[in-house]
């Protein structure tokens, strides 16, 4: 018979596996988180401006960002400015722990549904929630990192429009050569948006991406 502390420990083990399960879904190389970022950055790149199937879920983004960003210039100095300020998350997480400001960017900050506003506190919130306080890197797998902290706080509604905003743009910086690519308001059908790595059309075997045949001409 389970007591209480049991059926805790129980359910903690269950959700630490979940974690586990998240982070190591595929392993770096080829046919790994490489195959996977040059799978979205291509979809990214290749899916329009705008798409009139995704304003919904990028209003429900717009309205928790705004509700979010209340939260953090509780806690910090937000400051917008003209260039980029950082060189690495390292510093940024420093100068704010050191400065009590956080610097936020508004270059190449051009959108096709939200305004220049919300577009950066989107950032603000990005860098604030997923960088700073979860200690991540401004790179790929830290910025994969930094969405899965995300979509646990966000709307269900919202989560189609942060993929397209975190993954495919980061995915599509790498593979357009890092170089930033214009921002969409556009859904990426073919992945799992809460489950990174899963793509519709492959399987996953020994944490790389397998094209399955099977699912063609379905």
């Amino acid at each position: 018979r389970w007591r209480t502390g049991d059926i805790l420990m129980k359910l903690l083990m269950e959700n630490w596996r979940n974690f586990l399960n998240e982070k190591l879904v595929l392993k770096p190389g080829e046919n790994g988180w490489d195959k996977y970022m040059e799978l979205v950055g291509k979809a990214y790149m290749d899916a329009p401006t705008s798409q009139p199937e995704a304003v919904a879920s990028y209003e429900a983004l717009g309205e928790w960002v705004n509700k979010f960003f209340e939260r953090i210039v509780g806690v910090v100095d937000v400051k917008f400015v003209d260039h980029h300020p950082y060189k690495s998350s390292k510093e940024m997480i420093q100068r704010v722990k050191d400065e009590g400001v956080l610097l936020i960017s508004t270059a190449d900050a051009e959108h096709p549904i939200f305004d220049a506003e919300t577009n950066a506190k989107f950032r603000t919130v990005h860098d604030f929630g997923g960088h700073i306080q979860k200690k991540v890197p401004f790179s790929y797998l830290g910025e994969l990192k930094a969405y899965n902290t995300h979509i646990k706080m966000i709307p269900s509604a919202a989560i189609p429009a942060m993929f397209s905003e975190v993954v495919g743009q980061i995915s599509c910086f790498y593979v357009n050569g890092k170089k930033n690519c214009p921002q969409k308001t556009v859904i990426l059908d073919d992945f799992d948006h809460v489950n990174l790595g899963v793509v519709k059309g492959y399987k996953i075997v020994d944490k790389e991406l397998v094209k399955d045949e099977t699912s063609e001409g379905e």
